[in-house]
């Protein structure tokens, strides 16, 4: 397995209250040889409003994992930062386990089997759904249900003749947390093209300040939507 594309939607619940259901969805490629990932993301207008600069109106947002490297375009941000394209360098622990990340995830993606071993070495339940078809694709199906330290995971993985993933639908919970995904992977072994904004666009932002950044957001959050109630 060499690269794939995917298009994905995300539906959290429980974040704060007031916000109810946050829902994004988007697209992306991955170049599984070269380590490196793209994609993008439509906020919703309740997140949106929440970023530096930003309203409420949908923003969409593209992210770029290049060379131990992110890079983000958050069209809110670049006027406060002076340039379209944001970037956070990765840690040295972090970088070093990229490589071995992506030989794990283009692993799993070529061989569904891997991905329920695994599951079930974890004492996860696995079940057969049979078959099926996705998008036109003849498919098999299984069921993967599992309780993690209070976190009920539920996954439904359904592969292709050659085990490939073709997609995965994932829902969890916690308390009063929700979630739900459905990822669909297209394009296996495909050209994709993943391009690093060039300097003259890009500002290096500390990844201690980007991690206290998206604390006082979510801080805000709670906060503010505490006062209205």
């Amino acid at each position: 397995m060499t690269t794939a594309s995917f298009s994905f939607t995300v539906s959290v619940s429980g974040i704060a209250k007031g916000l109810g259901t946050i829902s994004l969805s988007g697209t992306g490629q991955a170049d599984l040889v070269n380590d490196a990932v793209s994609l993008s993301a439509t906020l919703p207008a309740s997140v949106a409003a929440l970023i530096p600069g930003g309203s409420a109106a949908p923003e969409t947002v593209n992210a770029v994992l290049s060379g131990g490297t992110v890079y983000v375009d958050v069209p809110a941000l670049a006027t406060l930062v002076g340039e379209p394209w944001i970037s956070v360098a990765l840690p040295s622990s972090a970088d070093s386990a990229i490589p071995g990340i992506f030989t794990e995830v283009g692993g799993a993606l070529g061989d569904v089997n891997e991905i329920l071993a695994f599951a079930r070495s974890h004492h996860a339940s696995v079940h057969s759904l049979g078959s099926s078809n996705v998008d036109g694709t003849s498919v098999t199906g299984s069921r993967v249900s599992a309780h993690l330290q209070g976190f009920t995971l539920a996954a439904t993985l359904w592969a292709n003749s050659s085990d490939q993933l073709v997609q995965a639908t994932v829902h969890g919970g916690h308390r009063s947390l929700g979630i739900s995904a459905v990822v669909n992977f297209t394009g296996y072994d495909g050209p994709v093209t993943i391009t690093v904004p060039p300097s003259s666009e890009v500002r290096a932002i500390p990844l201690s300040v980007v991690t206290s950044v998206l604390g006082g957001l979510l801080s805000h959050a709670h906060l503010g939507l505490g006062k209205k109630i």
